[in-house]
């Protein structure tokens, strides 16, 4: 195998069989997760481009000037290619911590606005294996006062850093960036291509970027730095979650995916619309450790209105939807406020009963049965629970209560 390309191996339909349903549960949660990756793929390999672009250029410069050093006879500059994958370079596995930039010594902290930046600094080398350039610094007002946040910038990557600006201690941190194959250290893509290969993919497979992000005091139930890293290629995506390989995303064809498969993505399109475009996109298949699932496209590009998610095993619709059918809600904050209050009080008993429609026969149960969720995340949203509350029915509807999403899961444990 060469660094950087996975060659074709037979018999990978032997592997991964095993359905979302039969070992772990596969919540809504996940199903938002693989729809969602799935849509922001395109963006990142645009990303990925653009910062190539970006990088090109600065080497052009800096080769520029070492000609002009070394004709001026000013010295020899050394300049590391690097090269595809170079031992050392950034490696999301080594860099997970279990905490945070440890906190000045009580007294001792530099608070002023110089300092700030530097404890800053200091946690955006740590969680990003780099520095970006600074934006700007705010010392926040109430109801946040006491807290500062420093922003960083280049491109679409982005650092924002909140410390508290009574003891310089870190509060909060949201960070993001991209690294470029021979950024990328060799041994974590070999790690992550065999990830690929045992989750059944064939072909080639050329490593374009590494996604990186990283947060930490986001979420009150998360300890120490939380990270997302994404493997990319135009041919799909391999995933760690603080620093733990999680799942492989990739492309198929239309010849390596069953005509049941096609027909039933199609069934349950014309089960949630009557019009709207039928051509099959894409087809992309997610596995993880415990489950396998594929998303059907439909439309003119990879960011087409209709997606069917479906269990790989089994062929058992998990989710279909078509943002087509959303209403665009009003950007006037007072008409949107209006626009919400009617969602929330529209009738539940007739909104069941057109999910019912539409649930019945793409998932083979009595929706009738099913109990309306008291709370919902958001407008729009309805939920319901099977008697024994092992199943839960999500689903997406508009201004006129037609429904755009209707998604089948487990409850979460």
């Amino acid at each position: 195998m060469e660094e950087h390309e996975l060659e074709q191996k037979p018999q990978w339909y032997d592997l991964a069989r095993k359905g979302p349903f039969q070992d772990k549960k596969f919540t809504e949660a996940a199903a938002v997760n693989v729809v969602r990756q799935l849509q922001s793929g395109g963006s990142a390999r645009s990303q990925a481009r653009q910062t190539v672009r970006r990088r090109r250029a600065l080497r052009m410069r800096i080769l520029s000037a070492a000609v002009i050093l070394l004709l001026l006879g000013a010295g020899v500059l050394y300049l590391e290619s690097g090269g595809f994958g170079r031992s050392g370079g950034f490696n999301p596995l080594k860099a997970v911590s279990a905490g945070i930039f440890d906190p000045p010594v009580a007294g001792q902290a530099d608070l002023t606005d110089a300092g700030l930046q530097e404890i800053a600094e200091q946690v955006m080398q740590e969680q990003l294996g780099k520095k970006l350039p600074i934006l700007y610094m705010e010392r926040l007002k109430e109801p946040q006062e006491g807290i500062a946040a420093v922003h960083y910038k280049d491109g679409e990557e982005s650092a924002t850093v909140w410390i508290d600006t009574e003891n310089g201690k870190v509060i909060q941190t949201n960070m993001n960036t991209f690294f470029t194959p021979d950024e990328i250290d060799r041994t974590f893509i070999a790690e992550a291509l065999e990830h690929l290969r045992d989750a059944g993919y064939k072909g080639k497979f050329t490593v374009t970027g590494l996604k990186h992000f990283a947060h930490y005091g986001l979420n009150d139930d998360e300890q120490g730095v939380q990270t997302d890293d994404g493997l990319i290629g135009d041919e799909g995506q391999i995933d760690y979650v603080n620093g733990v390989y999680h799942s492989s995303t990739f492309s198929m064809s239309e010849d390596e995916t069953s005509a049941e498969v096609k027909q039933a993505g199609l069934r349950a399109i014309k089960l949630l619309r009557e019009q709207g475009t039928d051509h099959l996109y894409s087809i992309k298949r997610t596995v993880a450790q415990k489950w396998d699932v594929l998303v059907l496209t439909y439309g003119e590009s990879e960011y087409g209105a209709t997606t069917v998610l479906m269990d790989y095993a089994t062929q058992a619709i998990i989710q279909v939807s078509d943002y087509e059918l959303n209403t665009v809600k009003s950007s006037d904050s007072g008409i949107r406020g209006a626009q919400d209050t009617n969602l929330l009080n529209m009738d539940k008993a007739k909104l069941q009963a057109s999910a019912a429609a539409i649930a019945d026969e793409m998932f083979g149960i009595r929706l009738e049965d099913y109990s309306v969720a008291e709370k919902t995340s958001s407008p729009g949203t309805i939920v319901f629970k099977s008697p024994d509350g092992a199943t839960v029915i999500t689903g997406l509807y508009n201004l006129d209560g037609v429904f755009y999403m209707i998604q089948q899961t487990d409850a979460a444990e």
